[in-house]
């Protein structure tokens, strides 16, 4: 990918950044997803997005990991800010959007991140103050209250890795809330099962035990629901003005 994205994008690449899982010794060949961070000095023309388009599906159908790619195309001077044009590929399409400028994964990528092309993060990235983090995390746990709650045609309430994904999540929440860092989802689990309430402890274990890969997919959505219920006070509370 940093070897052949350059000779598609030209000029407009400024550099790609490896993050997540696999940059943090806790990727697992069989579910993780390969996260990365395409940062361009515009957004892309027609011609570009098509060429992009091209090369992921031949990086799909000739490597298996290909599909599992997930990349955000973002423009460098616009990086965290929301509703600036972006694009994402993820299950297998690109498409056009618009960036809710989340600094969660720019913290990632400064943290473990891995540069494949172009310079250091660190050269552009704005200063992400602890009020932008709580606003990002805040807007992650709304996220999930109305698939995992409120959204009455979710498409992913009963997808059994998708509980299991909002349970790793709120973990990795708290955890960031506290740490100001943003660790994997297995080691944000394991902290929390040493801290949170008992009545939740068993969720969790379950959570990590079948994202692990050892574990039936089965939770209850009530159960999900009431840990979400819980962490929503807490990050509330961080993120209300002081």
């Amino acid at each position: 990918m940093g070897a052949e994205l350059p000779m598609v994008l030209g000029k407009n690449l400024v550099g790609i950044y490896l993050y997540g899982s696999l940059t943090q010794a806790a990727f697992n060949p069989k579910r993780s997803d390969v996260d990365a961070i395409v940062v361009t000095t515009r957004a892309l023309t027609t011609r570009e997005f098509r060429a992009v388009g091209r090369w992921l599906r031949r990086r799909a159908a000739a490597n298996p990991l290909g599909r599992r790619l997930q990349l955000s195309f973002l423009i460098k001077n616009r990086i965290l800010t929301p509703g600036a044009p972006s694009c994402l590929y993820q299950f297998g399409r690109l498409v056009r959007r618009r960036s809710d400028g989340n600094p969660i994964i720019w913290l990632n990528v400064l943290e473990s991140g891995i540069v494949l092309a172009g310079p250091p993060a660190r050269s552009f990235v704005p200063p992400i103050s602890d009020a932008m983090l709580n606003a990002a995390l805040k807007r992650e746990l709304n996220y999930l209250r109305r698939e995992i709650i409120t959204k009455s045609r979710s498409r992913w309430r009963n997808v059994g890795f998708y509980r299991i994904y909002a349970v790793l999540t709120v973990c990795r929440i708290l955890y960031s809330l506290r740490t100001r860092t943003v660790p994997s989802k297995a080691t944000a689990a394991r902290w929390a099962i040493d801290r949170l309430p008992a009545n939740h402890r068993r969720l969790i274990r379950r959570a990590l035990q079948a994202h692990n890969g050892g574990g039936s997919t089965a939770l209850r959505v009530a159960d999900i629901a009431g840990l979400i219920e819980f962490a929503e006070p807490i990050v509330s509370a961080a993120s209300a003005p002081s």
